[in-house]
């Protein structure tokens, strides 16, 4: 994919969940372009909930590249008060269809795309990033693109990465996201699909939803586990987001747990410091800065009238896939990865 002006700064980890946070709160720009020539377009984005640690990221990623690409960018959370619902969602889109913006992307749950057929009917070019749209019959004739990873995929490549630290015979245990959203079922599915396939002598003892993506509620499901079966009944715990693991891992080290007693491998780590520490075996890097600047390269030649320079992902979940890749930690390159690693980049 052609690339416009990549950026080297990493955006700034966030430290403490913003679930108090309103909307409104991310602009990047003030209408004139970086080197001060032609003016920016206007790009609305919607994040998913800034109190989840690397939708936060992504968040303040796009914000901070927009101006690279030609956009000011407004950032709205549609999760103000820490849970996504789609009430959120609406108000986030009514607020942006107020605006005079040029594009719009957002990080979709729930019946998203239905709500943004009104900005196609105003010729504003629409985009989703992150999470896989869920399209509906009503939101068929959208035109969009959509830069992220494949759920499916990505379910499979956390299968392989653990699947070294696993003994023949081996049983673990799933935690997945809020029952119903796609990138839940898609995770699982690809999960279990690759260990049918590659290791079927691996037996998944159970698999638990989160009622909301909350450490706590990992936490609280890890910890029923440890009851029923006890230290030492399960060989595994797979997680499919950074919140469930930061869970598990406050469990872990609370009981004085490590990979030694079970293997933990996790989605969407923002640093490689609990492989480095021994609590985690593994996990799946998600880089902000690359999944930012690809979506915002992608509204780039939305607005410009030239996606047929993308490169398209063959045999992908949804149409128009701009496919963003994520990068396995473990023992080999978690020197790499450690928070002050990726600080010093």
């Amino acid at each position: 994919m052609k690339k416009r002006l990549l950026a080297t700064l990493l955006a700034a980890s966030v430290a403490v969940a913003m679930a108090a946070c309103g909307r409104g709160g991310s602009s990047s720009g003030g209408g004139d372009s970086a080197d001060g020539g032609e003016k920016l377009n206007k790009l609305g984005y919607i994040s998913a909930a800034w109190s989840d640690d690397y939708c936060k990221r992504l968040n303040d990623a796009i914000v901070e590249h927009g101006p690279e690409y030609g956009f000011e960018v407004e950032a709205l959370n549609a999760s103000p008060n820490g849970m996504a619902d789609v009430t959120g969602y609406i108000e986030a889109t009514e607020a942006l269809a107020q605006k005079n913006i040029d594009a719009i992307l957002c990080q979709p749950l729930f019946s998203v795309p239905d709500m943004l057929m009104q900005f196609q009917q105003k010729d504003v070019k629409v985009g989703f990033v992150n999470i896989v749209p869920q399209i509906s019959d009503s939101s068929k004739d959208l035109d969009f693109c959509y830069a992220g990873s494949s759920e499916e995929a990505i379910g499979a490549q956390l299968a392989e990465s653990m699947s070294s630290g696993l003994k023949d015979g081996a049983k673990i245990c799933v935690i997945c996201l809020p029952y119903g959203q796609d990138n839940a079922a898609g995770r699982l599915k690809g999960l279990q699909d690759w260990f049918a396939a590659n290791r079927p002598d691996i037996e998944i003892l159970e698999v638990n939803y989160v009622e909301r993506n909350e450490a706590t509620l990992a936490q609280s499901i890890f910890e029923d586990w440890i009851q029923k079966y006890g230290v030492g009944g399960f060989d595994g715990v797979a997680t499919q987001s950074s919140m469930q693991t930061q869970g598990i891992v406050e469990s872990m080290k609370a009981l004085g747990l490590n990979n030694t007693n079970f293997i933990l491998g996790g989605i969407s780590a923002s640093s490689s410091d609990w492989i480095k520490e021994g609590t985690e075996y593994c996990d799946l890097y998600q880089d902000p800065d690359l999944e930012a600047t690809t979506a915002l390269d992608m509204m780039r030649h939305m607005v410009d009238g030239t996606t047929d320079e993308l490169e398209f992902m063959d045999n992908a979940p949804t149409k128009n896939f701009v496919n963003v890749s994520m990068t396995t930690l473990n023992a080999d390159n978690m020197d790499e990865y450690t928070s002050s690693a990726l600080a010093a980049k």
